[in-house]
């Protein structure tokens, strides 16, 4: 700007241009603007109030309560959280690849600029939906404002870098300060697909996306009569008069019901797949887990991760929340761990009803896992997330093909 305005100012006429006027008009606001960013200073502190759980892709809002602890008066100022480090990890920048990367010139593939690139198009965690509404604030006010952002990735989104943006009067540049936070913590759960309804089996016939064929309701069975009471008896069972008449603790027996319990074995090897068809396979186990029945049924979460891991949901023993947080915390391995997984599942293979198995691709050592199931007799939904069109080979027979590109399009058509 400097070098622009000494040009015009050597180069022409002073006394008869109106370019020239208007040029040096022009370079004192700029002067006048910069000099006047430079010197704004905001003294806020912030304090959010962020919801407890977010999903990927979904809009999520939060308040910020924002306090002016400086005498001065700060006029049009905004609020902007910083957005999240865009920058791929080291396993991401050596392991995926750019679409029609092999099209390049050597040069290109050899220096990888364009993969940094696309990687980092790709963004971080989180997506920030500009800054909030204007707002003036006076020496000790406080004010409450709102700001939105899209988490891009599950897991433990952290906030921790609110800034202040302070404009000059003209509008022309705008200082962009620190404000005093605490960090901020949002657990981001996976993306979440509609599933047809589906009859994956089970003495009550459990449908995804629709009801069950049993009635049951309440503690469930018939009542069948009193009897004394036992250590673990729930107090809810209590027959209180008869007490009182006999002296000894009485409860009511009920007929036993059982409820169907179903397996959910999901993959974590990275190994032939990548993250991304990864987060496309916790994502279809987390549509299985949000659609199940909470009352009619229990679910087994399988995975191995550094060693075997079952998570049990259902009735009467936790929330299906408490596997999503799981799903939401889980992270990919580059080893198979098929054997561990193959153990920890033919270990509860009786106590199954059905099990859904969710795998990151196809290879032998899959095939064989997949093979071990199905030999042992269990009823086997299995769905396998991978590139183009479904492979023709034997151990596919039977199975859910979903392309990691078009997900929804094929989970509609796995019926």
């Amino acid at each position: 700007m400097g070098l622009g305005g000494l040009s015009v100012i050597t180069g022409a006429d002073l006394r008869q241009s109106v370019v020239v006027a208007f040029s040096l008009l022009m370079l004192g606001v700029l002067v006048v603007g910069l000099i006047w960013t430079l010197l704004r200073r905001a003294q806020v502190v912030a304090t959010r109030d962020l919801p407890d759980t977010g999903s990927v892709g979904e809009e999520l809002s939060y308040s910020v309560n924002v306090t002016n602890v400086g005498k001065r008066t700060l006029r049009e100022i905004h609020f902007r959280e910083q957005g999240d480090d865009s920058r791929p990890t080291e396993w991401e920048f050596f392991n995926l690849k750019e679409p029609g990367e092999e099209d390049r010139n050597i040069f290109d593939r050899a220096l990888a600029y364009y993969r940094w690139k696309w990687l980092n198009e790709q963004g971080g965690k989180w997506k920030s939906l500009g800054r909030s509404e204007a707002l003036n604030l006076g020496g000790g006010e406080s004010e409450e404002v709102r700001l939105k952002l899209i988490p891009q990735r599950r897991g433990v989104l952290v906030l921790d870098d609110l800034r202040v943006e302070l404009p000059d009067p003209f509008g022309l540049f705008q200082r962009c300060r620190p404000t005093g936070n605490e960090a901020g913590e949002i657990l981001v759960i996976p993306r979440r697909y509609k599933l047809p309804p589906l009859d994956i089996g089970g003495q009550s016939e459990l449908k995804i996306g629709g009801e069950t064929a049993s009635t049951v309701k309440g503690e469930g069975g018939e009542f069948m009569g009193l009897r004394e009471y036992r250590p673990g008896d729930s107090p809810r069972h209590m027959h209180w008069k008869a007490w009182a008449r006999t002296g000894q603790p009485i409860v009511k027996e009920f007929e036993e019901v059982r409820f169907p319990r179903y397996g959910l074995v999901l993959d974590t090897n990275l190994r032939g797949s990548g993250p991304e068809v990864f987060e496309e396979a916790v994502s279809v186990a987390a549509s299985f887990v949000s659609s199940m029945d909470r009352e009619r049924c229990l679910l087994d979460l399988m995975f191995v991760r550094d060693e075997p891991k079952v998570f049990t949901a259902g009735r009467g023993v936790a929330k299906a929340d408490r596997l999503m947080e799981i799903l939401a915390r889980t992270k990919g391995n580059d080893e198979g761990g098929y054997d561990l997984l193959k153990s920890l599942v033919l270990r509860y293979a009786t106590e199954m009803t059905a099990c859904v198995v969710v795998l990151t691709g196809w290879d032998e050592e899959r095939e064989e896992f997949v093979g071990s199931l199905r030999k042992s007799g269990m009823k086997l939904h299995l769905y396998v997330i991978g590139a183009g069109e479904m492979p023709e080979e034997e151990g596919l027979l039977g199975a859910h093909w979903i392309r990691w590109d078009a997900v929804q399009e094929d989970l509609m058509k796995s019926v």
